[in-house]
């Protein structure tokens, strides 16, 4: 049985392309695999919490916008993850692809440390200066965590961890 399992596995890695699609499909099911479990208990399919918050400039604003599919980001000042993939969010408003997006910080010192790293990326999105409620609220434990919010409110997709603008734009467009 063994040697059997190895000659097959031996003509498998001969194939070059037939090897190449294995590889792939494996990496692609680890990532799910993970995926899944970093996201297990985050809300999905479900109104989206009910949130009001101060915003980073003055004023407050709701984290969802009622109408049209949109993307709520929690990040940490600290993330060196968020620093990497908050700009895509940013870009995806910027250019329309995206009806909106709000930013929410958590796990911060102090209003100025948030400040920083908002200046430091240049970004145009409102942010939010969420607090413990609001990390319970919306079942936050691990940054970045964002989650697609469709025009009627409900979340369709949660991801945890770096996500490209593709990534995004993909979620974004299947809520719909």
């Amino acid at each position: 049985m063994n040697g059997g399992l190895m000659a097959a596995w031996r003509r498998l890695r001969e194939r070059t392309w037939l090897a190449l699609a294995f590889d792939v499909v494996v990496i692609l099911a680890v990532f799910a695999v993970v995926h899944a479990w970093q996201a297990r208990d985050l809300p999905l399919d479900e109104p989206a919490p009910s949130t009001i918050l101060p915003l980073l400039s003055g004023g407050s604003a709701r984290a969802v916008v009622p109408g049209k599919p949109g993307i709520v980001y929690f990040f940490a000042p600290w993330c060196r993850i968020c620093r990497m993939s908050i700009g895509n969010l940013d870009e995806l408003v910027a250019n329309g692809t995206l009806a909106w997006g709000r930013v929410i910080a958590l796990d911060y010192g102090d209003t100025a440390e948030v400040r920083t790293f908002v200046d430091q990326l240049d970004l145009s999105l409102p942010v939010l200066m969420g607090n413990r409620q609001t990390a319970e609220d919306w079942s936050i434990s691990a940054f970045p965590t964002y989650f697609v919010v469709d025009g009627e409110g409900r979340i369709q997709s949660r991801s945890v961890g770096y996500s490209t603008s593709l990534g995004m734009r993909a979620r974004a467009w299947m809520a719909m």
